[in-house]
């Protein structure tokens, strides 16, 4: 586990626990900044949940966390692709959203309360309908410098990647 970061060892309870509107850049006494709040959310297991999840969550790196907006859509995509896994795969009643901002980056989990084997990405057939999503999770995290995985009992995805980046070399090395 990186240096900075705790994983929360439940679902949240409640449908948000924090403010979404966060304190990005507002100076202490002391002149330190303070990182924007977290989000903690949890949805009930439903398919028309990740919707929402998506759109807390972009909303958050947008207007909180002022992420650039091409990362934002690649993280959009992670979120979707994350809490649709946890509400088709999961076997609890609730799946959790937790995102924090630390150290210039920042770390999304997904909890879905079910201990099972650590899924791992798979290349889909040409004519599969379903399949390609930890696949494009893989491929925009190394887009975006980040990395990611499961937990040892498969309850939490998580991914954590840099707010901004230099350069990115799947983007023609221009700056992301």
């Amino acid at each position: 586990m990186r240096k900075g970061w705790a994983m929360a060892s439940s679902v949240p309870t409640s449908i948000i626990t924090t403010s979404l509107t966060g304190c990005r850049g507002v100076p202490t006494a002391g002149g330190a900044r303070i990182a924007p709040s977290p989000v903690d959310v949890s949805f009930v297991r439903d398919a028309s949940r990740v919707s929402q999840a998506r759109r807390i969550g972009t909303a958050w790196l947008r207007n909180t966390c002022r992420v650039p907006e091409a990362r934002v859509d690649s993280a959009e995509v992670v979120i979707s692709e994350l809490v649709g896994n946890a509400v088709v795969h999961g076997t609890s009643d609730a799946v959790g959203l937790r995102m924090r901002y630390a150290h210039g980056e920042i770390r999304l989990e997904v909890d879905d309360g079910s201990p099972s084997e650590v899924p791992r990405p798979r290349r889909a057939g040409a004519e599969a309908e379903q399949g390609r999503g930890l696949w494009l999770v893989d491929a925009l995290m190394a887009e975006l410098g980040g990395s990611w995985g499961f937990t040892d009992d498969g309850t939490v995805a998580w991914c954590v990647f840099p707010v901004t980046r230099e350069t990115c070399p799947m983007n023609g090395g221009r700056a992301v």
